[in-house]
């Protein structure tokens, strides 16, 4: 890695009303010297990837965050039981799309002209060359992607390009649609529902297939620069089994089980080198009613941790490689 150039892409882990932590990440990182050119989140990961590549700094973003009102995040139509019956979620979740719209279009307003908001079109990258995952479909032109869950046909999207199996061109969806889709958490927000001659699809969180896609902007070959993931870990409850007693924590525990599904299939020794844990200090992901004081501490534990990670990057990164070439040379 050219440490003259230290560009990077970013992804984001899905965490709930944790993602607040990534801010204190970031700022370390930027304090680093550290730009990001392609970007992408799960979840409550989407939210802070999309403020990133519309061109929020960490200390912009932190300040967003600290503004956001989480009680209003539970918008319901009706009451529990019926919202869970009629609508498949407790809350709606139009609050949350509607602020991150307007901040989108606050930082990006003088290039949309009439539009009021901010679609996939609005972030290529001129020039960009290349694909992702070895597939021609996924053209890496856009700084943005975002992960979600089609439940109906039980596949990971990865959007914008996705979407166009639902009759709409990527270049025309509008980014705060697509982190709506993200972070439709199971049972607490309404699935996002896309129609076509062929039915109904019901989209969910991206956690439920992928809730930390480190590997998404992978290239066979060396990388050019590094991708560096943001992880939300629970340092203290590792390996332990959750207290189901009635049917909140039975929710509860649903959640934190699908957001954190792939930390063990997907995240190999090499991710681990590449990604920087931060200690969610035991916060739910759906702790809407979050204090002050624990936001703080979680942006301090953010930046904490990408002290401790930059301490040993050079070492864990040029390791990394190391392993990717022996993982290459087994495979030919």
């Amino acid at each position: 890695m050219n440490k003259r150039n230290k560009l990077a892409d970013a992804v984001f882990e899905g965490g709930g009303v944790k993602g607040i932590a990534f801010c204190g990440a970031l700022k370390v990182m930027e304090d680093s010297g550290y730009s990001w050119r392609n970007i992408a989140g799960t979840s409550a990961g989407s939210i802070v990837a999309a403020l990133l590549a519309v061109g929020y700094t960490a200390d912009d973003i932190k300040i967003l965050m600290e503004e956001l009102d989480y009680r209003k995040i539970m918008d319901r139509r009706l009451g529990s039981a019926m919202n869970l019956a009629f609508y498949k979620g407790l809350y709606k979740g139009d609050y949350i799309r509607e602020w991150l719209e307007e901040k989108l279009y606050l930082k990006m307003k003088d290039k949309l002209g009439d539009r009021k908001s901010v679609k996939f079109k609005d972030l290529l990258i001129n020039g960009e060359e290349g694909i992702l995952l070895k597939n021609p479909r996924y053209k890496r032109k856009y700084k943005l992607h975002i992960i979600a869950t089609d439940l109906t046909r039980g596949r990971i999207l990865i959007l914008p390009e996705d979407i166009e199996y639902y009759g709409i061109d990527p270049n025309e969806l509008d980014v705060s649609l697509a982190v709506r889709m993200s972070i439709s958490i199971p049972m607490y927000f309404e699935p996002v529902i896309l129609k076509d001659y062929r039915g109904k699809y019901y989209i969910v969180d991206g956690g439920v297939m992928s809730n930390f896609p480190v590997w998404l902007f992978d290239t066979e070959g060396d990388p050019e620069w590094p991708t560096i993931g943001f992880r939300l870990l629970d340092f203290k409850k590792a390996g332990k089994n959750h207290k189901i007693t009635n049917i909140f924590n039975y929710f509860s525990a649903l959640v934190e089980t699908v957001l954190k599904n792939d930390i063990n299939l997907e995240v190999t020794r090499m991710d681990n080198l590449r990604t920087i844990d931060i200690n969610n200090l035991g916060v739910k992901a759906t702790d809407f009613k979050i204090s002050d004081e624990k936001i703080q501490e979680l942006y301090l534990s953010g930046e904490n941790s990408a002290i401790e990670f930059l301490n040993d990057w050079e070492y864990n990164y040029t390791t990394y490689v190391q392993l990717r070439k022996r993982l290459r040379l087994t495979q030919i």
